[in-house]
């Protein structure tokens, strides 16, 4: 089971991530911010984090994010997944984001298509036939 950390400022879509997080077999951790700082993360004991572009007043709070766990070695190969409805922002941040390796889920998304990014970055599972 992996451990995915859910960072949204909107808490029903915090239980939505968890719900669906939980329905593929994982442990969702959902905080509403984040720190940027990647030992938080790393404390977490995160296999993948799913994070939105903003937070209230932060226009780039996410992206931010992303770099500093980018730019440290314990993080660097972290999977991170950017589920925003900041569609506008992200356009202009399309190539750093690839840059990055970090897929982008403009919202509203449906529920399939979180499974089918977020699924393949985790590990698998133990008893999973597929392994």
């Amino acid at each position: 089971m992996a451990l995915v950390l859910v960072v949204n400022d909107d808490r029903d879509m915090l239980d939505l991530y968890g719900a669906v997080i939980e329905e593929m077999g994982h442990q969702p951790v959902l905080r509403v911010d984040l720190d940027p700082d990647p030992e938080i993360v790393i404390a977490t004991g995160a296999d993948a984090v799913v994070i939105d572009l903003q937070a209230e007043a932060d226009r780039l709070a996410g992206l931010r994010a992303i770099e500093a766990l980018r730019a440290d070695p314990a993080t660097r190969d972290l999977p991170i997944v950017l589920a925003t409805a900041a569609a506008r922002e992200v356009r202009p941040l399309a190539k750093r984001l690839e840059t990055l390796d970090v897929p982008v889920l403009i919202k509203p998304f449906a529920i399939d298509q979180l499974r089918d990014v977020l699924g393949p970055l985790l590990p698998r599972q133990a008893d999973d036939p597929g392994n």
